[in-house]
Order: structure tokens, then sequence, then C-alpha cells
């Protein structure tokens, strides 16, 4: 699946530094992992990036950053605690960020809950007795995860959300760790790129399922460009094979994170649609996975869960005529082909008339 998501009861190091390993990332008390996002109707990839701390040392700007802060500042590392005077500029940041945020830090680190099962730190930085910056991140065994920072606007100026990544860096580097996890980056979305400025990171990549140098990856590798352009391609295939077949976007596609029922929802961001769309509740679709350079040939139908966390008003936002906004499950696997010719010679077969 590309999205994912699950519940542990207990989160030891070492589990913690598997699941970094696959892009996997903590979300209150949960962990999850996705490859994809929507932000403002339009499509884009999520790659996760960590950064190698073997012989890692912070280049000029950064230590220009760094010193100067600490000099200016009172700054400490310890145990994570939430208190009232932390819940207090929690409520500073979240006025003056234009993103959503969850409505206290106690949701959006514990859920509500007054137990972690993480193993939590934090970076906490005072002008005086004022505070002003706080961080929070996860300890592995020989990994950091940066959970979230938050800063008094007042303070924009000295780059303290920035910062204070830096000093989880640091303290990683002193506990003798091998890896900083600060979350995922998206191609074309310039808001998270501030996570490329800490040095040389490394980028999950989908096709190798492993860690390669960020420098390496090009716009067409992006997943969701790739995806474009394959399914693009495929389209104008069939179309010139007589064969009709409708590109869609599919906003639904993060159902694993959000649906209550454990059923095999269809986590595609966007697929040719292969048979007629009105009256129908089973669909034929064609994907491409980046992951394994195939097409594949399902058979997809419609699923009501009224427990799902999309409401109308989020799906009714989307144009219809260039997005499919109901829900999908996967009924089967019709065939895996990195030939069009074969995905092309089943729908011809007539199997349009049977969905």
């Amino acid at each position: 699946m590309f999205a994912e998501k699950h519940y542990p009861e207990m989160m030891i190091p070492e589990e913690l530094d598997a699941y970094l390993a696959k892009g996997w990332y903590r979300m209150g008390q949960t962990i999850f992992t996705t490859h994809f996002l929507c932000f403002g109707r339009s499509f884009y990839s999520a790659i996760w990036v960590r950064l190698p701390l073997t012989g890692y040392r912070f280049r000029k700007s950064l230590r220009k950053i760094f010193n100067r802060n600490r000099r200016h500042f009172e700054v400490t590392t310890g145990a994570a605690s939430i208190n009232a005077e932390k819940e207090r500029l929690y409520r500073r940041y979240k006025s003056s960020f234009s993103g959503m945020l969850a409505p206290t830090l106690r949701d959006a680190l514990l859920d509500g809950e007054d137990f972690n099962i993480y193993q939590t730190r934090e970076v906490r930085v005072y002008d005086g007795d004022r505070l002003i910056a706080l961080s929070y991140f996860d300890l592995g065994e020989h990994s950091v995860a940066s959970i979230t920072g938050i800063y008094d606007p007042d303070y924009d100026k000295y780059s303290l959300g920035f910062y204070t990544m830096l000093e989880e860096i640091h303290y990683a580097q002193e506990a003798g760790l091998l890896y900083y996890y600060p979350g995922y980056v998206v191609p074309g979305y310039p808001r998270f790129s501030y996570k490329l400025r800490i040095g040389e990171v490394e980028y999950y990549s989908l096709p190798h399922q492993a860690w390669r140098p960020y420098e390496e990856l090009t716009s067409p590798q992006v997943p969701i460009q790739l995806m474009e352009s394959k399914l693009g391609g495929m389209a104008q295939y069939l179309m010139h094979q007589g064969v009709a077949a409708e590109l869609l976007y599919y906003p639904l596609f993060e159902a694993n994170l959000f649906g209550f029922w454990q059923a095999p929802y269809f986590d595609y961001p966007m697929f040719l649609l292969c048979s007629q769309r009105k009256n129908k509740r089973k669909f034929l679709c064609v994907v491409y996975d980046p992951r394994s350079g195939q097409y594949e040939l399902l058979v997809c139908a419609l699923f009501d869960d009224l427990q799902l966390y999309f409401n109308h008003s989020y799906t009714a936002s989307f144009d219809k005529r260039y997005n499919f906004v109901e829900l999908l499950v996967v009924e089967s696997s019709l065939r895996s082909s990195t030939e069009p010719q074969e995905i092309m010679e089943l729908l011809k077969a007539g199997l349009g008339n049977q969905v």
C-alpha cells in the first residue's frame, strides 16, 4: 500500500528505527506512511528524506545560525513534557500558522492521551524567562526522528523553527546516532524545502525500496510525475487502438489512513478509467505502479464507508470532469505488465462489457 497506518501499543527504539528506515513517520501515538499528497486540489509526491550523521558537519551558514542563537538565548534539551507554558506557546504559534494544526499540543503529540509510547526529547529555547521556541524529537536505537517545532512569531527573524532542528541534529551527533529523519519534502511545493537545507540528505526511492542521494532524484523520477507520464502515454496508446480511457485523479487515495474498515481501499492518486462511469458500481481501472515499473489492470468497486473522514464539502471541491470522488476498493487484479499491449489486449477482449 502507498498509504498505511499502524496503531502500536508500545514502540521500542529498534522498532522505530525499522519504521523510519522504510519511510514511516509518527502521527500522534500512531505511525504511518504515505507517498502522495493533495494540496489545494493539486497532487504531489511525498519524498521521505534523512540525513546520514557519520562524518557530518554543519556548513558555514548553519554554524552561523546555530552559534548566533546559542549566544542570544538559553537552550536546553531534556525529557519531553507538556505544560501550560508550552500550550501557550503552541497557541501563539498556531495563531500565525497558515496550515492546519491540531487543537492543542497534547493533541498533536499524544492524541489527547496522558501516555507516550515513544522515547521523546525536547529542545527548549528561552529569552530570559520567556519560552520562545520548542521542538520534539523521538529516539530510536540508531536514529532520531524530528516530530514538531513551534516558536513565538515575535522572534521570526531568528529562524527558530529551523534552529531547533539543528539542535536536534547536534544532540543526535553527540549521542553517536547514525541518522536524522526530518520527515518528507514535496517536489513542486516549496513549503517543505527547508528540510533540504540541513545538508546532503538521502531520499527513500520507491522503485529501489532503498535510500539514495537526493541529488540523484530528477523531476521525471518523482513518482507522481512518472505516473502522469506513463498513464498519459497509455491513454494515447489505447485511444489509437480504439479503446476508450479517461485519465482521472483520485483525491481519496489516503483512505487507508482514515477508513475504519479493513478494506482493500484503492490508493493510487490517478488512474485510467476504461469502462463506463455513469450509473455503475464496478469499473475497469489501469494504474501505473512506480515501485514495480508495471501497469496493472484492476477491477474496482464503489464502497460506502459512512465513517470515513472525507466529508462532502471536501469531495465537492473537486471538478468531477477530472477527478473521481467516490470511494473505491480493489476487487481483483486482472493483469500486471510492463507492456501496454498486454493490457490493451485484455481491454479489447470485451472485459468492459462485463463490468
